[in-house]
């Protein structure tokens, strides 16, 4: 049954690219580019007979290129596994995929490699790597607005006018980060790794569930959570002795004392445990907080912003909201066309095109082309 199921393609494809890698690298001696050219070929046909001998039950035999060796293994097929892997998720205890392809690299003397499709993933390696990164240069004030051509421009402009078109823009600013932090979901329980290398290591995987824990712990409210984890760092958890660490427990967590073997049990990094599993709840509990759109101490403009996104249509996007409420703001403090210029003194010229799009062009500078 299990012969029946199976097939070969695959290893008949890997054999075939080894081959192939040398049959068609012109400096590779002549006889063993033709040996391998012809290998090639076979294999293209032993691969149709494989897939017919699900139908037939009759399978050729691929002893002389699957279990004897004759040509060195191609390293593309490496370096295509690890690329096609890159995103794959992996376990703690594997290397990353950057340590992988560092060890790929190292271990192939590319010196000795002289097939140019061989070599391509070296010679990408060594391009990216040898290659600067473009460093953008935006363009002067004075190339792009006509009221910038004067050296001392920014010395015409209103002091106060200045002071109120900054202040609203940190508030526009910073109502968008708001509103993006909000959005973005809790990263919750990223130490939980940890905690399950601890399990593994101490063979405990199977009788304690870090998820339970977690849920176990998270009963505890905020305030005792935080109580706890200053406890810790005022005690120097990581150095009590054991029977220190029992009497701990007992004084601040006396109602887990069913996991004060596990907690107490410091065996590799095991101090870890407690401590990594209150700080991702302590984490998660600001982060909650964090959340909240609306706080005290909030300027006026800032509250104005925010409430226009919480009324926003549903179609409508955050930041076209909040910019739709600070262009109201900005035009009772200064004319749109004259807003401009204080938007740019303040190094602002990326928000023109939320905030004064139908403004910006009676302030560019034409340049005349030669036709």
């Amino acid at each position: 049954m299990r012969d029946t199921f199976s097939s070969r393609v695959g290893q008949i494809c890997n054999a075939a690219l080894d081959r192939s890698i040398i049959a068609y690298n012109e400096n590779s001696d002549d006889e063993e580019r033709q040996r391998c050219r012809e290998e090639t070929e076979l294999l293209a046909i032993l691969t149709g007979l494989e897939i017919d001998s699900a139908k037939s039950g009759v399978r050729p035999d691929l002893e002389e290129f699957l279990s004897r060796r004759t040509v060195k293994r191609t390293p593309f097929l490496q370096y295509k596994y690890l690329a096609e892997h890159a995103s794959s998720r992996r376990a703690w205890y594997e290397p990353t995929h950057a340590a992988k392809l560092k060890a790929f690299f190292d271990k192939v003397d590319w010196s000795q490699v002289d097939s140019n499709v061989e070599r391509l993933p070296y010679l990408a390696h060594q391009l990216k790597k040898h290659t600067p990164k473009l460093k953008a240069i935006p363009a002067r004030d004075g190339e792009l607005f006509a009221f910038a051509a004067q050296p001392d421009w920014q010395n015409s402009l209103d002091k106060g006018i200045l002071d109120a078109v900054a202040a609203l823009l940190r508030d526009y600013e910073a109502c968008l980060s708001r509103i993006r932090a909000c959005r973005a979901p809790v990263r919750s329980k990223g130490r939980k790794n940890d905690v399950e290398r601890v399990l593994f290591s101490r063979g405990q995987e199977e009788n304690w569930d870090a998820d339970e824990l977690y849920a176990q712990l998270g009963e505890l409210s905020s305030e005792r959570v935080a109580e706890v984890l200053d406890a810790l760092r005022r005690e120097g958890w990581q150095f009590l002795g054991t029977d220190v660490r029992e009497r701990f427990l007992l004084e601040w967590l006396p109602e887990f004392e069913e996991l004060f073997d596990l907690l107490t049990d410091f065996r590799f990094g095991g101090y870890r445990v407690l401590w990594d599993i209150l700080l991702d709840i302590d984490q998660e509990n600001t982060a909650q907080d964090r959340k909240r759109l609306n706080r005290d101490g909030d300027s006026p403009a800032f509250t104005a912003m925010m409430e226009a996104y919480q009324k926003k249509a549903a179609s409508q996007s955050y930041r076209d909201a909040a910019a739709a409420k600070c262009r109201e703001l900005l035009d009772g403090i200064v004319k749109p066309v004259a807003a401009v210029r204080y938007v740019v003194a303040l190094g602002k010229r990326g928000l023109l095109w939320e905030l004064l799009p139908d403004a910006v062009l009676p302030n560019v500078l034409e340049v005349r082309h030669a036709e």
